[in-house]
């Protein structure tokens, strides 16, 4: 089902969005810059090459839609639910994520440069073969995200629940851990950790 509620090819500046449902929106090449989205749903959406800028988005609803090539700078996402989206091969700058949820997503291949993950739940993401540079897991659940792949550059998963992680031994090296978080990282060295 198509849904166009905005134009393809656009660019919208200073716009305020709050409680829309857009389920099923179809959409290609949209950008937002400056805008303010709250309780906005766009469950279930196709939006590929979409970027957003400057924006805080609050409250919404993002849940198995698919944002493939998308542009995030300088923006927030907060309290919001995107299970199952897919942010394949997307780039991510500057950017907050806080206290939302975000398990099964797909990262894969994505670029994220500067971005904090607070308070998030990610289970089961998927980060394959992603650009993780200065990204910080403060305090999320990371059960069974998978970093296969994935390059990393000064990574913190301080505060994190972390079991059942996947990742490359060499990236061990740029990761910032907390005390709690060895005896798991010690075993994906093959290290028999005990009391």
């Amino acid at each position: 089902m198509e849904n166009n509620y905005f134009q393809n090819d656009t660019s919208y500046i200073k716009c305020s969005l709050a409680d829309i449902s857009l389920s099923a929106l179809e959409q290609r090449n949209i950008s937002f810059e400056t805008t303010s989205f709250v309780n906005v749903s766009l469950l279930k959406s196709k939006i590929i090459d979409f970027t957003c800028i400057d924006s805080k988005l609050d409250q919404c609803n993002f849940s198995n839609t698919e944002m493939e090539r998308c542009y995030f700078k300088n923006s927030m996402i907060v309290n919001s639910k995107a299970t199952g989206i897919s942010f394949t091969d997307g780039e991510f700058k500057d950017m907050k994520f806080k206290r939302s949820k975000i398990d099964l997503a797909n990262f894969r291949f994505a670029i994220l440069k500067n971005v904090e993950f607070d308070n998030c739940i990610l289970t089961g993401a998927d980060f394959q073969g992603a650009k993780l540079n200065h990204a910080s897991f403060l305090n999320c659940d990371l059960k069974n995200v998978d970093f296969s792949q994935a390059e990393f550059i000064k990574v913190d998963l301080r505060g994190s629940e972390i079991s059942g992680v996947r990742m490359e031994i060499n990236n061990l090296k740029q990761l910032t851990v907390d005390p709690f978080q060895v005896a798991y990282i010690g075993g994906l060295l093959g290290l028999n950790v005990k009391s």
